[in-house]
């Protein structure tokens, strides 16, 4: 029986341990260089000086978004499809994994006054030992 007891309490606080790294998310750290952004006809383009990894992206401003699709641009600078969002209330982020220099953000509902005045880009943070 004291088997079963001792068995049961390991499982018990590694079950705890495992779960707790479940609820501790990835850590970001803003990719601090300079983005400039533009408005064309088929969505708002931001891009970065240089390549960089993303793994989230932010939105910045005001007002209610809906229906995005996020598009980044891939080696041979061609837009790429990389996810569909069905929106929310800014500011709010977005989960990403790419690398790339641009993100092309395409609004496919127009809502009246919400508009997105800055983005931005963050990557994975290192893990210190």
């Amino acid at each position: 029986m004291k088997k079963w007891k001792c068995l049961l309490f390991m499982l018990l606080c590694l079950s705890q341990i495992g779960c707790a790294t479940f609820f501790t998310g990835p850590e970001y750290t803003l990719i601090d260089r300079p983005v400039d952004g533009m408005v064309t006809f088929h969505g708002e383009i931001y891009w970065l000086p240089e390549s960089a990894d993303i793994r989230k992206i932010v939105l910045l401003g005001s007002g209610l978004l809906r229906n995005l699709e996020i598009h980044v641009r891939d080696e041979s600078r061609q837009w790429e499809l990389v996810k569909k969002v069905p929106g929310g209330r800014l500011p709010f982020e977005i989960p990403l994994t790419a690398e790339t220099d641009a993100v092309k953000i395409i609004k496919l509902s127009r809502t009246v006054n919400s508009r997105i005045e800055t983005i931005q880009f963050y990557t994975a943070a290192e893990k210190e030992d």
